[in-house]
């Protein structure tokens, strides 16, 4: 049974755990701006892992879509196009999160050009809306499709139907806490799992991510959301044990930023 918590490492003492060379990461842009230092950013806020087990970066572009969801568009915080070079010349794919949880014809007509500039094998698109889903797996196949963790893929059921149309799903981050369901779900190399949690890892509501998926098409003038009223946190406070989830089978992990980083990490190494 799942017990909140039963899975939380401390990042202090538990950091070594992450450099496992047998892990790949897709890590959040979350925090870049326009003058950000791509590399430097990787490095500095996720310090705890090889920044060569990095396969993508999460996020938004500079460039606008309808689709975007999970965080409030903001140009200011999303990946310029000269930033995206120096990560696909290092190897590292961009995972762009179109979690917007509405669908149409008429927005999807408009972002042919978007989807266009970034159709490279590699590249992610994460989704929530089936129906863009199949859209863009029938008119831009290069792209690898992830159902993101909006879609709340909380049973072996809906793991086995999300496989029918998704190469790889994202588990809920309360998820990581049920033994049982992480044991006996299928096919764990297509599995990608949060290595850390914020606030949505013990959010009752989440009722943010469909009123931001309203925000981002301009169908609502304001979000409303928990976090404040509950006291929850959102940049990264929770880790996970990733040495437990690589022994039950699991490989692929997500990461957000976190304020525990830099000198603090050095000096509980020494």
């Amino acid at each position: 049974m799942k017990e909140l918590f039963k899975n939380v490492v401390d990042l202090k003492t538990s950091h070594e755990m992450f450099k496992n060379p047998a892990y790949s990461y897709s890590v959040s842009g979350r925090w870049i701006t326009p003058k950000s230092d791509i590399v430097k950013y990787l490095q500095f806020f996720f310090i705890y892992i090889d920044f060569a087990r990095i396969s993508s970066v999460f996020g938004s572009t500079a460039e606008p879509s309808a689709f975007y969801g999970g965080r409030v568009y903001d140009a200011k915080k999303s990946l310029t196009q000269n930033q995206i070079d120096i990560l696909y010349r290092k190897k590292i794919n961009l995972a762009l999160t179109l979690t917007n949880h509405f669908y149409s014809a008429e927005l999807y007509g408009q972002n042919q050009s978007f989807l266009d500039k970034y159709h490279r094998k590699g590249n992610v698109i994460i989704c929530t809306s089936d129906e863009l889903a199949r859209m863009i797996r029938k008119d831009f196949p290069l792209y690898h499709i992830r159902a993101s963790i909006i879609k709340n893929l909380n049973s072996v059921a809906k793991v086995r139907k999300a496989f029918e149309l998704y190469d790889d799903v994202v588990i809920p981050m309360d998820m990581n806490d049920d033994d049982e369901f992480l044991e006996s779900v299928p096919e764990k190399d297509r599995i990608m799992l949060f290595a850390n949690a914020a606030c949505a890892y013990n959010c009752p509501s989440r009722v943010c991510y469909p009123e931001i998926s309203k925000f981002n098409q301009a169908k609502t003038d304001k979000v409303r959301c928990k976090k404040q009223e509950l006291g929850l946190l959102e940049y990264a406070f929770y880790f996970f044990n990733v040495e437990k989830f690589h022994d039950m089978g699991f490989s692929n992990f997500k990461l957000i930023p976190t304020k525990l980083f830099g000198s603090y990490l050095k000096s509980s190494a020494q």
